[in-house]
């Protein structure tokens, strides 16, 4: 998995790249293990998954911290949500430790590069708007084809493991992709804990890795010391033509 982020607010386009709910899911009529098409209740372990990302989308608020592999190397994401409408997250580039930041509460939402807290234009608003609703609020209607791994320990807590199975193997010249991504939900909650893509043999060093927690402190309000835009001298925003 490789993102840009390049911008003053780069933070927006890894929304949609590590969003809580992401699935991988296949595509509807994808063939299971016999052949025939997967039916909307014939995996169990799938059926379990779904019911802890509603679990995930029905809290009031929670927290996402991930870690993955972009074009400006190794990346860190701290987002925490506040639903319906409230979100602040930072970004952290681990080789230059740049940091930014957005904050979205209802129809307002800022940005903070490094510079200083500024708004954000209504267009990229209300972009972060629909992003938060597709990829936390929206219910899912297919999360994919798990298969249940049985229960492992996680940082001492006993968590439920899933696999996201890929469609059969086929010949085909084109290299195979080994990589493969694991679901844990809390054993006793039934809440999500950590959504991780793995390769093999290097289980222990995820190329995306997100972990969810639901601390009850979590507040999320407007940045109180935004600053102005930079105002754009004349000459810059209409030069003058000479003939």
């Amino acid at each position: 998995m490789r993102l840009k982020t390049t911008g003053s607010i780069a933070a927006m386009a890894l929304i949609i790249a590590c969003a809580p709910v992401i699935a991988q899911s296949p595509p509807p009529g994808t063939p299971g293990p016999d052949g025939k098409p997967l039916k909307d209740n014939s995996n169990p372990c799938r059926e379990e998954v779904a019911t802890a990302l509603k679990k995930l989308r029905s809290a009031s608020w929670f927290r996402m911290v991930t870690s993955m592999i972009t074009e400006k190397g190794p990346v860190s994401m701290d987002i925490a949500y506040v639903l319906p409408d409230k979100m602040h997250q930072k970004v952290t580039e681990a080789l230059t430790k740049q940091t930014s930041e957005i904050v979205l509460v209802g129809n307002e939402a800022w940005s903070n590069d490094g510079k200083g807290w500024q708004v954000l234009p209504q267009d990229l608003t209300q972009q972060l708007k629909s992003q938060l609703y597709d990829n936390v609020i929206a219910e899912q209607t297919d999360v994919g084809n798990y298969s249940c791994k049985g229960k492992v320990q996680i940082e001492g807590r006993d968590v439920l493991a899933y696999k996201l199975e890929d469609e059969p193997a086929r010949e085909s010249t084109a290299p195979k992709n080994e990589t493969f991504r694991m679901f844990y939900v809390d054993a006793t909650t039934g809440m999500p804990v950590s959504n991780a893509l793995l390769a093999p043999g290097r289980e222990n060093t995820p190329m995306f890795k997100a972990s969810y927690s639901y601390p009850v402190e979590i507040r999320i309000e407007a940045p109180k010391d935004v600053v102005s835009a930079p105002e754009i001298a004349p000459e810059q925003a209409a030069p003058d033509k000479k003939n």
